[in-house]
């Protein structure tokens, strides 16, 4: 009997309002200790979150910002989440949700959410430097592939968890032919520089606090800093002759690379960057219509050769060796 009684006060704590003592006697009666779970979070527009859960549910709270949201139940295990203000892409917020499903098992949720960016610029890591200096600070640079807004675009030193620094966007308009150059660790003269063919070099600074890694790396682009999140494009670079899933150094960038692979994000060995200096940059190869994903879209430039702002050059270093 004093188990039973424990049981009862724990849900009446537990339970967000007070369920009649005859549901309370049926849910013990019914043995379900099943919490329920959250399978599936989708931003659907700027105003709209979708969460579906693993079993008919009955919201019992939601707040956006710790500001009540309102709510629509589609289906059983479904509801939508309709914001007040429009959710950047940019710039987190906060979901809090709880839920009871039929036994009144009550589970609650605290969710990162960010805002859907629908006119994605499509772009494409084009030239990096990792072996910076004063006068040749470390930078990424990204061609335009179509036009569009890069905000949210999210650019990681490695993949989602195994990254010491990750810079997102603003919101930015481009247009196909457009050159960004991310200066890692400084912060560029010029914030925009319009080229002669109409074409525009926009620099920004990522204000990283520590600089990429100079010989063993991953460069990842993801859609945004949400962590369902898909990438665009990637890098990983290594200053040994062949890497495949060992032998980076780094346990981060070893965890990045066995995870683009096994996503197929990215293709076969690391990139050689062994020959790349700061006027040596490793660059995207001129006249590819399909990013392979492989290191064989890459090569180190000419001395003197890097092209950061500018359509890439095409001579390769070759080394004596």
């Amino acid at each position: 009997m004093k188990t039973a009684v424990c049981l009862i006060i724990c849900l009446l704590v537990l339970g967000c309002r007070e369920p009649g003592l005859g549901n309370i006697i049926n849910s013990l009666a019914s043995q379900d200790r099943q919490l329920p779970v959250l399978e599936e979070m989708e931003i659907l527009d700027g105003h709209t979150i979708s969460l579906v859960f693993s079993e008919n549910i009955t919201l019992e709270d939601a707040r956006l910002d710790g500001v009540s949201a309102e709510a629509v139940q589609e289906g059983g295990n479904s509801v939508l989440i309709l914001s007040p203000h429009r959710l950047t892409v940019s710039d987190a917020s906060t979901l809090f949700v709880r839920v009871r499903d039929g036994s009144y098992n009550s589970a609650a949720f605290s969710l990162t959410v960010h805002g859907h960016n629908d006119r994605l610029a499509a772009v494409q890591i084009n030239e990096f430097s990792s072996k910076g200096t004063e006068t040749q600070p470390q930078r990424i640079e990204l061609e335009v592939r179509g036009d569009g807004n890069l905000e949210g675009l999210c650019i990681m030193d490695g993949t989602m968890g195994n990254e010491t620094h990750a810079f997102t966007f603003p919101s930015l308009e481009v247009r196909k032919g457009d050159y960004v150059v991310v200066f890692w660790t400084a912060v560029p003269e010029e914030e925009e520089i319009l080229q002669e063919d109409g074409s525009r070099t926009i620099n920004l600074t990522a204000a990283s606090g520590e600089g990429l890694p100079t010989n063993n790396g991953a460069l990842v682009l993801y859609e945004s800093p949400g962590s369902d999140a898909g990438v665009i494009d990637c890098l990983v670079y290594t200053n040994a002759e062949a890497v495949t899933y060992s032998g980076f150094g780094s346990r981060r960038v070893e965890a990045s690379y066995n995870e683009l692979t096994a996503d197929f994000d990215w293709m076969g060995p690391a990139f050689n960057s062994k020959h790349s200096t700061s006027t040596r940059s490793v660059s995207r190869r001129l006249g590819l219509d399909n990013d392979t994903n492989r290191a064989s879209d890459f090569f180190i430039t000419e001395t003197r050769g890097q092209s950061f702002g500018f359509m890439n050059g095409s001579r390769e270093y070759i080394p004596d060796d």
